[in-house]
């Protein structure tokens, strides 16, 4: 009924996850794409610096399930015209517990890069809000996303997997604080996006006031540099100005490389390879991604953190068996909606042939005579109706252990369901 499709930073690098980068708008003409080819019944997409993530649904599709996931596969490559092959690099989930464990974790933070950032939450919140607005949601998936933000917020309030935490961000200062005296730096960000605000921030914490801003959007970055009392520089002439910096922090939405090779090797040459550390915290990357030997520069990706997170990983440790065991409840609880629904046609079907077995009864009564039928009320007609019904749902949902017996499942649906 529910599958996902997992490009994260677990199973694949850098140069693969920001090949699959969705901006929203490509969300819309992905889901056309793939509606056209198989009418599933909806799509989410989330897409972040550290994961690409496509959970969709199939309504009574169950034996569809291997071909409907080669098929997005399929979509999904030709669509970002990828021409290596994505298997090693993808997690596959199918199944209604399968998935929701993974969103389930995923935003109490115990997918995460850094364990407990909060950061997430948001991100799945605006990916789903996306989807729905634009109508490529469907039941289960309404209800799965709506599940994960009680299962996260209670996480989170009864557990300390959050405590103190932590971002990208952080341990992007966290490194280069080792690196350089940063008290003594010339520091830039590029960008005004959160992440970019969240390490101006982080900066700011270590009483370090050498920084300067730019964004494409100028009155964005006025306004930025304005609350936080920062300097700003021109868009336009940031990369002249680079040379002028030692440490440069990239964080924007560009589909592209926003500094070329050449930019770079030009920049060094001018700063007679003084020591420049340049990070870039964006995916897709917005440094040109080869592979640079110049002295004096050093580059950091999101994928050269994994040490820090590491260590954060540790102090969480004890949280995370905790939070374990509270998921499990809201996962019995989903997989328990999920597993009736696979009922839904079947109770439909009941409904419908008891109801018109109850009318045909009903106007039949004595061969039509009205004095008699009318000693029947309304009342006493709905009751049959509702008891017999009640009486078939509850033996089906028990014989099939609520939608879980697919073997019992298809005896049931043989028997109830008919074209109408």
């Amino acid at each position: 009924m529910i599958g996902l499709i997992s490009i994260n930073y677990k199973t694949s690098p850098i140069e693969v996850r920001e090949k699959f980068y969705f901006k929203e708008q490509e969300k819309i003409k992905f889901y056309n794409q793939l509606f056209d080819e198989y009418p599933i019944d909806g799509i989410v997409i989330l897409s972040t610096c550290n994961r690409t993530e496509i959970y969709y649904e199939y309504e009574n599709k169950i034996a569809d399930e291997k071909k409907i996931f080669h098929l997005i596969m399929k979509c999904l490559v030709e669509f970002k015209q990828y021409s290596e092959g994505l298997s090693p690099y993808v997690l596959k989930k199918t199944g209604a517990v399968n998935v929701s464990n993974h969103l389930f974790r995923l935003i109490s933070g115990l997918e995460s890069m850094i364990i407990g950032e909060f950061q997430i939450v948001d991100q799945l919140k605006e990916a789903f809000y996306f989807a729905k607005d634009n109508k490529m949601t469907g039941p289960i998936l309404s209800r799965l996303f709506q599940k994960s933000f009680e299962t996260g917020k209670y996480i989170r309030s009864n557990t300390e997997i959050g405590k103190g935490s932590i971002s990208v961000s952080y341990a992007a200062v966290e490194m280069i604080s080792k690196k350089y005296d940063l008290l003594e730096s010339r520091i830039l960000c590029i960008g005004a996006s959160e992440t970019s605000k969240l390490s101006i921030k982080h900066l700011l914490k270590k009483n370090i006031k050498n920084i300067f801003i730019t964004n494409r959007s100028k009155d964005r970055a006025n306004d930025f540099a304005k609350i936080l009392d920062l300097k700003t520089v021109p868009f336009n002439t940031f990369k002249s100005d680079i040379k002028n910096f030692d440490v440069v922090i990239f964080s924007t939405s560009s589909s592209n490389p926003i500094v070329s090779s050449k930019e770079i090797d030009l920049i060094m040459s001018e700063r007679k390879h003084k020591k420049l550390l340049l990070v870039d915290l964006s995916v897709p990357r917005n440094i040109e991604p080869i592979n640079y030997n110049l002295k004096g520069l050093e580059i950091i990706t999101i994928d050269g953190l994994k040490d820090i997170v590491n260590q954060n990983y540790k102090k969480r440790k004890s949280q995370i068996k905790k939070s374990e065991k509270l998921i499990e409840n809201f996962l019995v609880e989903f997989d328990s909606w999920a597993s009736s629904r696979r009922l839904r046609s079947s109770i439909l079907s009941i409904n419908d042939q008891i109801n018109k077995l109850v009318d045909v009864s009903y106007n039949n009564l004595s061969n039509g005579n009205a004095k008699k039928k009318n000693n029947i009320n309304l009342n006493s007609k709905n009751n049959i109706y509702t008891k017999i019904s009640d009486f078939l749902i509850k033996k089906i949902k028990d014989t099939s252990k609520n939608g879980k017996d697919k073997n019992a499942l298809k005896i049931i649906k043989k028997i109830f369901n008919y074209e109408k």
